[in-house]
């Protein structure tokens, strides 16, 4: 799958503006102000959501060439900065507001990517 992604660089372009589109929408929907519901379910969201955008910024910028540690400092500065931008539009959005947790957990989503996708890359003898 990561193979695929790599060598259709205009498919992991799609996917990857698809993402921070529905990224910068839900950030631009106002809260209800309720409190209630599972405070799980925006966890899981901000973690997944970012978990993919970091995944096809990761296809985009490494293509198929082998990994090196310059892509991977690339998609982790660029996400995080996705992430802290998306936290800071959200302060203009009635009901909504800046959150370091949400920012966290995007990191969480982010690293684990880059974990997952080197693991992988090393394991199939693609590394140096």
């Amino acid at each position: 799958m990561l193979g695929w992604f790599e060598k259709r660089r205009t498919a992991s372009i799609f996917m990857l503006m698809l993402i921070a589109i529905e990224i910068f929408y839900f950030s631009s929907l106002s809260s209800s102000g309720g409190a209630g519901g599972n405070i799980w379910i925006p966890r899981i969201y901000h973690f997944a959501v970012f978990f993919l955008f970091a995944f096809f910024l990761f296809a985009v910028i490494k293509k198929d060439k082998k990994i090196k540690a310059k892509y991977i400092v690339i998609v982790v500065i660029i996400s995080i900065v996705y992430a802290v931008l998306d936290e800071f539009h959200q302060t203009f959005v009635p009901g909504r507001d800046a959150s370091i947790r949400d920012i966290l957990t995007d990191t969480l989503g982010i690293f684990l990517l880059i974990a997952i996708y080197s693991y992988s890359i090393k394991k199939a003898g693609k590394t140096k």
